[in-house]
């Protein structure tokens, strides 16, 4: 398995370095702020999106499942991270590296657990904005092996890990649904809801 993620790697990297315009494109979407950026944008006007008060209630119950699972996601890499260290590509051969250097292990990429997490979190619930999202954090995760960041299993590894944290957030509906009454209250105070 290791052996067709090196491969994988090297051929999805040896394309960094080619086209000025591509690399220029691969570092906007793999760096550390960017998307996260743009999917917290998105999350905030998911939260005020909908036609009636019954889908704008599903919208934040959304935005509460997809930031939830972005924090227990973080606590899943947090863990692997404790048990495994994999070196990042750059440490280990030549690459097309478009960033700069990450001292932590490379699996499960953490950028790819914060962006699928929320993409799927969204996405159960909402399909019309899922859809874009999930592209965004895929993106989000090519962009950061084809960058030399990563290597394709540290981002399958942080997608999957992103499902699994969602998954866990959405069986404990009673407790979000708790969470979120408790935050539309706050909302209606402060009066921006």
């Amino acid at each position: 398995m290791l052996q067709l993620d090196h491969w994988l790697f090297s051929h999805l990297n040896a394309l960094a370095g080619r086209w000025p315009w591509l690399d220029g494109l691969a570092r906007l979407f793999l760096n550390d702020y960017f998307v996260p950026t743009l999917l917290a944008v998105l999350l905030a006007a998911l939260w005020f999106e909908g036609r009636s008060k019954a889908e704008q209630a599903i919208n934040q119950r959304a935005v509460l499942v997809a930031t939830l699972s972005t924090i227990v996601g973080n606590i899943l890499v947090k863990g692997c991270n404790l048990l495994y260290f994999r070196p990042r590509p750059f440490a280990e051969f030549e690459v097309n590296l478009l960033f700069y250097q990450p001292t932590d292990s490379s699996w499960p990429s953490n950028a790819a657990v914060i962006g699928f997490a929320i993409a799927f979190g969204v996405w159960r619930y909402n399909r019309c904005w899922g859809w874009p999202m999930l592209a965004i954090a895929f993106l989000f995760g090519f962009s950061r092996i084809f960058g030399g960041v990563h290597y394709p299993l540290d981002v399958l590894s942080g997608a999957m890990l992103a499902g699994v944290a969602v998954w866990l957030m959405v069986q404990q509906e009673r407790a979000v649904a708790w969470l979120l009454q408790r935050l539309g209250g706050v909302v209606d105070k402060l009066g921006i809801g």
